[in-house]
């Protein structure tokens, strides 16, 4: 018996120890795919006669719009079809008024790979930095977009091109 306590002690020790601990794995609210649904300079235009203006130029014009970022586990985003349109933009400094000119890339698509960090809200790709809000992903190209004269001889501003991604 006395033999019979140290060893049932000993038994009772190691079989505490080793106990199986459930560990949360944080779930990447990345992974998987973000559409492309805006694309925005800030100037509410009327493209496509509806005479409803907005300033997503992806509500506007003829251009298909199939833009989807795609994000792993493993740190990486790709894309296969870029939303790329040709865009120019004047402005008619008489009326004050600004007028665009859109071509639909027709060539084909650009497809790219990248790494990608997550930080907080802040998703840097290739060292440009994105902002995730729930369910969308804004990226911003600062002065990114030209607005010329009407004659396209000067650069008269800049603006920022905005990019939203939502989760799908």
């Amino acid at each position: 018996m006395k033999l019979l306590i140290p060893i049932l002690f000993i038994f009772l020790t190691l079989f505490a120890g080793c106990s199986t601990e459930t560990v949360d794995v944080e779930e990447n609210p990345l992974e998987g795919g973000w559409k492309l649904t805006t694309w925005t300079v800030g100037i509410p235009v009327d493209l496509n006669n509806d005479a409803v203006f907005s300033t997503n130029l992806i509500e506007e014009i003829p251009c298909e719009a199939m833009e989807m970022l795609t994000f792993s586990v493993d740190g990486t985003v790709a894309s296969n079809l870029t939303f790329n349109p040709n865009v120019m933009i004047s402005k008619n400094e008489a009326l004050g008024v600004y007028v665009y000119q859109v071509e639909c890339e027709t060539e084909g698509s650009i497809g790219f790979a990248a790494s990608y960090a997550h930080k907080g809200s802040s998703v840097f790709i290739n060292d440009r930095e994105a902002i995730i809000n729930g369910n969308t992903l804004t990226m911003v190209y600062k002065n990114a977009q030209k607005v010329h004269n009407m004659a396209k001889t000067d650069v008269l501003e800049t603006k920022d091109i905005t990019l939203v991604y939502t989760k799908q």
